[in-house]
């Protein structure tokens, strides 16, 4: 079962599956919604539902609090409808902005390079060519890889350029005590 969201101002409508999120289903469509961490803790990606039922999620007490889930605020990074909804989001509409849908690839590193003594060039040949605007990002998924203790995904910059569509290139910074990064740099 899938549901209609209506975004506003923009009318957009979006179609979400059941138990998908509101952001990942917009921006798995390309459609625009402002968030940062994804995981409801920050508020950034804090919209008005004005009609329809949903589900909250895992949203912090902190990032939405009592008195704005009364009020029909939810976070779209972890608001799942139960009926079709109409949102009131706080978007401001860029003429450069490509829409560019959230797809997941498959990628194999054909290159790694210390570009210093702390960052590392990484290449990764994907399945099949990817559009990107200069200055987006991945979010590189470690799920199941051995001899690494995390699981989900991290952010890193793209450093190649969007016409460089199916091998792109990461500079990865070693962060102190960091999982992810001291796996990358050390297997």
């Amino acid at each position: 079962m899938s549901y209609e969201v209506t975004v506003e101002p923009t009318g957009d409508v979006i179609e979400v599956e059941e138990g998908q999120t509101i952001l990942d289903a917009a921006l798995r469509q390309g459609v625009w919604l402002p968030f940062a961490c994804g995981h409801g803790t920050c508020a950034t990606c804090k919209v008005e539902v004005v009609e329809g039922d949903y589900e909250h999620g895992n949203a912090s007490p902190f990032a939405l609090m009592d008195m704005e889930r009364d009020e029909g605020k939810v976070l779209a990074c972890c608001c799942t409808p139960e009926s079709d909804l109409v949102i009131e989001a706080d978007i401001d509409v860029d003429p450069d902005f490509e829409g560019l849908p959230v797809e997941d690839f498959k990628g194999e590193v054909v290159e790694i390079k210390n570009l210093s003594p702390t960052i590392r060039g990484i290449w990764l040949k994907l399945d099949r060519p990817m559009a990107f605007q200069a200055g987006q990002y991945i979010n590189l998924n470690l799920d199941n890889i051995e001899g690494l203790e995390i699981e989900g995904s991290r952010a890193f910059s793209i450093a190649s350029a969007p016409s460089q569509s199916d091998l792109i290139e990461l500079h990865i910074r070693l962060v102190p005590g960091g999982a992810a990064t001291t796996w990358i740099h050390e297997s």
